[in-house]
């Protein structure tokens, strides 16, 4: 069933609405008409499941048939650090939302090949955003994950959550990823260089744990969702199957 993410004062009294880009989606997009159901999932971390009467492209409306709380959120909460990708942005944010990373943090780097003007990456960040909601939507997740705006690495590095263990995938790095213990790890911050790694300097900013991603050089458009996918296999968090 289409999933939608909407904010907790949406459901009361046994109903539920779904307004804005999400309603003309479901209207016009999916045409969706009275007597369907889909899932909504507030920002408590609750799931609903919405049975549709009054479908118009700016609000879409139902009653509430169940509630639980929701699922698909992974234990360990992981933060991307993303240098920007000379190509295929729009395809890794979207796996990286599917995926389960909990915030994207689009980074440039001395070595990024593509450059932005404020106004083109305050537009690429709005197009990211998007993709992450449905993306996280059609993966069954329990939240969307932020795309944040493009900015530089040591403001990045400062604006990450309190107590997040910073790990920095480069190739010279001597531990593997896949072999670092996170058992008491709850919040991860995974750092993912452009094409041609970061430079001495910014691996000092960075100031966290190295690791490499095994003995083949991976383009920075799969090293994010290669990494990401191994720090949760890694916490255990590939072992249950779809609840």
């Amino acid at each position: 069933m289409p999933r939608f993410f909407v904010p907790a004062a949406a459901v009361h009294d046994g109903r539920a609405a779904v307004e804005g880009d999400d309603a003309a989606h479901l209207a016009r997009s999916l045409r969706a008409t009275a007597g369907e159901r889909i899932v909504l999932v507030d920002d408590a971390g609750r799931e609903h499941g919405l049975l549709l009467d009054r479908v118009a492209a700016d609000r879409v409306e139902g009653a509430v048939e169940w509630s639980r709380q929701a699922t698909g959120e992974p234990r360990i909460e992981v933060h991307v650090v993303q240098a920007l990708a000379k190509d295929g942005m729009d395809e890794l944010v979207e796996a990286l939302a599917e995926m389960g990373a909990a915030a994207i943090w689009p980074v440039a780097t001395r070595r990024t090949v593509v450059r932005l003007d404020a106004r083109r990456a305050a537009h690429r960040v709005q197009r990211w955003n998007a993709i992450a909601r449905n993306a996280a939507g059609l993966a069954g997740r329990a939240r969307m994950p932020e795309v944040h705006g493009l900015s530089d690495l040591g403001d990045v590095r400062a604006a990450l959550p309190a107590g997040a263990r910073v790990l920095v995938c480069s190739t010279t790095a001597q531990t593997p990823l896949a072999r670092v213990d996170l058992a008491s790890t709850s919040r991860v911050a995974l750092c993912i260089g452009p094409e041609g790694g970061f430079d001495p300097d910014e691996l000092a900013a960075l100031d966290g744990e190295q690791v490499h991603l095994g003995p083949r050089v991976l383009r920075a458009r799969l090293a994010g969702l290669v990494a990401l996918a191994t720090v949760l296999a890694a916490a255990g968090e590939m072992d249950g199957a779809v609840p």
